[in-house]
Parts: structure tokens; C-alpha cells; sequence
């Protein structure tokens, strides 16, 4: 699907790879809404975005908040006259230790950014492009952690993008055609993310003293701008996986030969195993139907 003359929305668009693919989709000619929970941000990522001669619009958001998510769909919808691109990308990371440390409102505040927020996102746009009939696509951002488990200590986020990955796929077969899905699925990228636990909200615990080391393991990490060229030739080849860091296929790799030697091992395939294949079954109540 092509960019240019098309309108999106990001998430988490005022820093990091959100700015990054703002700025990458402007360039390609697309109007950009730039939604992010801090508003000033939000309102100097649209004024570099306008310099691309592309109109940009800034709007604060906590996806957290459904009414909220739903409002931005409605602003930027009347703001722009038309939505084609939505870019699912706030997200946060509570502070790293070990799963038996971690408080409930820190699974609250992960998986209601992470996972809740990029719903309300699926419910409010998705809905509108599927009623609009124009070509449309969404991107939801992932991370290595969909793939695997790259490291220990960050057992929140990685369960979270694990359900980034699943919503995803349900999503791009649920969807109709003129629908397209994308999953973006990074490695170790330049990006603030490590200082979430900083603003965090107090309904889910406050703000958390974030850990200095990760900014030095962050710092190591790929440009923004690189991952969001990815993203943008992603929609222009609708393309489902977005993936931009080539070691991570070790990753994903480990995974499913671990997957495959279970299966060769208690379970391995022989005739007629289909009987109970989901699959299967419900082809064949819609076939009767």
C-alpha cells in the first residue's frame, strides 16, 4: 500500500522509534497524527514532521484509557477528513528483576500500555477502516521478545509482546481484505523506553526510580530511523513480519527446534492425525452451514 497522500496515526509518537516512523511516513509523503501521553513531545515531533511539507497534527493520549483511545480516533478523523495508517506503538517496560519480584501493578501498567492500549487502538481504528472500505493498514509494535525469550529479567514485557504477536495474527485473518496487518519486531534499539517506570502513573503504582544501566545498554542499540524504514516499506510491501535486527533469527530459531524436537518426540505426526485439528473442524461447520 502506498504512503504517500495517505494519513496516519502513531502511538507513542513524540520519542523513539514512534517519532521514527512519524517522520519516516512523512517523508514518504503521509500526513502523521502524532499521539503520545506527553504532550510536548507530541507537539515537536508534528513541528519536525511539518517541515516534510506534510500537514501534522500533535494529540495528547494515554492509550490506557479506552474513552481516550476512542477520542483520538474521533479527533483525527474530523482533524484530517480520512485515517489509512495506524501505528500502534506506545509501549513500556517496568523496571528488570526477576518474575517473583514483580508486583501486580506493574503487570497492570505493562500489559494495560502494551497489550490494552494497542487493543483499544485495534477496536477504534480498525473498526473504522474495516467500515471505510479504503485500503488501510495497521502496525503493531512488537519486539524481539515476540519471537523468544532474547533475556532473563524482563519477564512482564516479554509476556506482553508475546500477546502483541498473537493479537496480531488473529487480527490480520479476522480483518477484511482491504485490512492489512503488520507486526514489528526489533532487536535492541537507541530508545528511551528504559526511563518508563519514571512516569509512570500512580493508579498503577507511581513513578520508579528507572535503572542507569539500561541507558547504557540502550545506547548500544540500533538507530530509530533505521527500524522505521523497515515499517514503511513493510506497508508499501505488505508484508506481515517486520523484522530489522538479522541475529534475532537465533532467536526465533532456538524456539522452534525446541518446538520440533517436542513434538518428534511425544507426539510426532502419523496417519489420520488430523482428528482433532481445530482447524479442520471448524472448516467443516462452515462448510455445513
Amino acid at each position: 500500500m502506498d504512503v504517500a497522500g495517505k494519513t496516519a496515526v502513531v502511538t507513542g509518537g513524540g520519542s523513539g522509534i514512534g517519532r521514527a516512523i512519524a517522520r519516516a511516513l512523512a517523508a514518504g509523503g503521509c500526513n502523521v497524527g502524532v499521539a503520545d501521553v506527553e504532550r510536548e513531545a507530541a507537539e515537536r515531533a508534528a513541528a519536525e514532521i511539518e517541515r516534510e511539507g506534510v500537514v501534522a497534527r500533535a494529540y495528547e493520549v494515554d492509550v490506557t484509557s479506552d474513552a481516550g483511545v476512542e477520542a483520538l480516533a474521533e479527533r483525527s478523523f474530523r482533524d484530517f477528513g480520512s485515517v489509512e495508517i495506524l501505528v500502534n506503538n506506545a509501549g513500556v517496560s517496568s523496571k528488570p528483576g526477576p518474575l517473583l519480584e514483580s508486583a501486580a501493578s506493574d503487570f497492570d501498567w505493562v500489559f494495560g500500555v502494551n497489550v490494552r492500549g494497542m487493543l483499544s487502538g485495534i477496536r477504534a481504528f480498525g473498526g473504522r477502516f474495516a467500515r471505510s472500505g479504503n485500503p488501510s493498514w495497521i502496525v503493531n509494535t512488537g519486539s524481539e521478545h515476540c519471537l523468544g525469550v532474547p533475556h532473563l529479567h524482563s519477564g512482564l514485557y516479554t509476556a506482553s509482546k508475546h500477546a502483541v504477536l498473537g493479537l496480531s495474527a488473529v487480527l490480520r485473518g479476522e480483518l477484511p481484505d482491504h485490512v492489512g496487518v503488520s507486526v514489528l519486531c526489533p532487536g535492541l534499539v537507541d530508545t528511551g523506553i528504559w526511563r518508563s517506570s519514571e512516569r509512570r502513573p500512580q493508579r498503577f503504582g507511581g513513578a520508579a526510580e528507572a535503572n542507569p544501566a539500561a541507558a547504557a545498554v540502550m545506547k548500544l542499540g540500533m538507530p530509530p530511523a533505521e527500524v522505521a524504514t523497515r515499517v514503511v516499506d513493510a506497508i508499501r510491501d505488505e508484508t506481515f513480519y517486520i523484522v530489522s535486527h538479522s541475529h534475532v533469527v537465533e532467536i526465533a530459531r532456538r524456539r522452534w527446534e525446541e518446538v520440533a524436537a517436542a513434538f518428534e518426540a511425544q507426539a510426532p505426526r502419523r496417519d489420520g492425525d488430523e482428528q482433532y485439528s481445530m482447524e479442520r473442524i471448524m472448516a467443516g461447520f462452515a462448510a455445513a452451514r
